[in-house]
């Protein structure tokens, strides 16, 4: 199970439970392998381009979609090039306010990023993530304007609104959770189109700040590389639905931060699609590119 982040983060966590949970779902060891680099790209080639014999998956969210935009040339086509086996889970993420952040609300500060655009910041864990086009689409949808603060992973952005140097920073639930807790972070809205059981009180950011059909699924699925056979593909499904669809499965999920989402792959198919189209106007309008 190649985890194409480091060690740590959300993509972490939910590829070692998977290895873990799928392993024993298969009766065998699943390995868990951390191969960081590029927005997940470099982890994801390595999958795209190995035997198509089962023994190779990927853990990935849906910045993938994203990476298809962003990254001026990927070494791998994800339609051609991966098969989606299922979507496993759901991250829920918040967009919290520091306590530099003077704005009650986030319809608040909707109304400051349209008074006097860029003077609010935004921590992000990096160009092009998720995080980021998320805001970005609630720049677009709002009128208004966030300067974006780039750092080198969630952790070092959380920090940063944390300690003052940006008002605002979005972040799944697993690493905010314990310092919204704490009262050093205000939960000001849930990125996803539904309210999440794992949030209770914290509205959706399209009730909060007034941005009907605003919704960001921030879900995690499994790819293996195309060509599987179809036997092996059905199989690996049936491992991955009763690895997370489960009472077990949704209690092991729940405790990391993480819901339980199982659909099959040609519906992760279907969702591919549909965020392409998404989020393609968006990242062009934001001239978001790394080279």
């Amino acid at each position: 199970m190649v985890i194409p982040f480091p060690p740590g983060g959300g993509s972490d966590i939910l590829g070692r439970l998977l290895a873990q949970r799928i392993g024993e779902a298969l009766g065998q060891p699943v390995v868990p392998e951390n191969r960081s680099g590029a927005g997940g790209n470099i982890g994801t080639d390595a999958v795209a381009k190995a035997p198509p014999d089962g023994y190779t998956l990927v853990t990935v969210f849906n910045t993938i979609v994203v990476n298809q935009f962003v990254y001026a040339k990927l070494p791998f086509d994800l339609k051609r090039d991966l098969l989606p086996i299922a979507k496993v889970a759901l991250a829920p993420t918040l967009i919290c306010g520091g306590p530099k952040l003077q704005a009650r609300d986030l319809r608040e500060v909707v109304e400051i990023t349209r008074r006097s655009p860029g003077l609010l910041n935004h921590g992000t864990p990096g160009l092009g993530t998720i995080t980021h086009v998320s805001a970005e689409l609630m720049d677009a949808m709002s009128g208004g304007k966030l300067t974006h603060v780039h750092y080198r992973g969630t952790g070092p952005a959380v920090t940063a609104c944390v300690s003052g140097e940006v008002e605002l920073v979005s972040a799944p639930l697993s690493a905010v959770d314990e310092l919204v807790k704490a009262g050093r972070l205000r939960a000001l809205g849930n990125l996803a189109g539904q309210d999440s059981p794992l949030m209770p009180g914290v509205p959706t950011v399209a009730a909060a700040a007034g941005l009907p059909g605003y919704a960001v699924d921030n879900w995690g699925a499994i790819l293996a590389p195309a060509g599987l056979p179809e036997p092996i593909r059905v199989k690996l499904e049936a491992a991955a639905r009763q690895a997370v669809d489960t009472p077990e499965g949704r209690a092991a999920l729940a405790a990391r931060g993480i819901e339980s989402s199982f659909a099959d792959g040609a519906t992760v198919a279907r969702i591919i699609e549909e965020d392409g189209r998404r989020w393609e106007p968006v990242i062009r309008k934001a001239d978001i590119r790394v080279e």
